[in-house]
């Protein structure tokens, strides 16, 4: 079979809009991060429900199709979440009460784990994916450009996207022929469901990022910082025209 006619393929092809317009949000965001822990630590609080919860499906379903989507144990981040948010959100992280965006997300899990649970494994396959590929760029850039404050040598690794024991491109390769492997058992409507079921991947996702709180107060604070500087070089200009007059 070619690269082209891979299920994998296709079903990058079909959501490469969606998915284009959720990493620019993304990235926008958390961006942001790069100058608040909380930010981030916000980002990760939604996102470990979504996680959490499709970690827990697998169990209960205990599915043959959904088992073999997770090709190593090392995906498992649901006990990686609960470490960063711990660091990142304090004790009472688990208290912080969800956003409107994330419990229809979780609804939206729960109707499909009734009604039709194979769909639960596009979810497994965009997020996790997500996080071997996009996660791993934002956290390199949360390690070279984080808070200058920090003290050496603390919590310079987030958990939950720390793969060092493993080969990320090798765990993503292998990732995607499971999956491919699983499409060869749906039918032409399973995987025409599946693949429209993925844009919704990516369009929840979007709802939840949006609902992060406390960039509001990261773009308050860059905006004095760029306020003052411009009042520094006006000072500057300022002094140096008197003095040349």
């Amino acid at each position: 079979m070619s690269e082209q006619d891979l299920f994998t393929t296709r079903m990058r092809k079909a959501t490469r809009k969606i998915h284009s317009v959720s990493d620019a949000l993304v990235n926008a965001k958390f961006a942001i991060s790069l100058r608040d822990h909380t930010v981030w630590g916000g980002g990760l609080f939604v996102f470990y429900h979504i996680f959490a919860y499709l970690e827990d499906a697998k169990e209960r379903l205990n599915m043959p199709e959904f088992n073999k989507l997770f090709v190593h144990e090392i995906l498992y981040r649901k006990k990686a979440f609960e470490q960063d948010l711990q660091h990142y959100l304090g004790d009472n992280w688990r208290s912080i009460p969800k956003s409107l965006a994330l419990e229809n997300y979780l609804q939206h899990l729960q109707d499909l784990e009734r009604d039709n649970p194979k769909l639960l494994m596009a979810y497994v396959y965009h997020l996790y994916l997500g996080l071997l590929s996009g996660g791993q760029i934002l956290a390199k850039k949360r390690r070279v450009f984080g808070e200058k404050n920090e003290q050496p040598n603390t919590y310079y690794v987030d958990k939950v996207t720390d793969f060092a024991a493993v080969d990320i491109n090798k765990l993503k390769n292998e990732f995607r022929e499971a999956m491919n492997q699983i499409a060869t058992t749906m039918s032409s409507e399973e995987q025409a469901t599946f693949i429209e079921e993925s844009n919704q991947v990516f369009i929840m996702n979007n709802l939840i990022v949006n609902s992060v709180e406390g960039q509001n107060k990261v773009l308050y604070g860059l905006l004095c910082k760029a306020s003052a500087v411009v009042l520094v070089v006006a000072s500057l200009w300022f002094a140096y025209k008197l003095h040349r007059g």
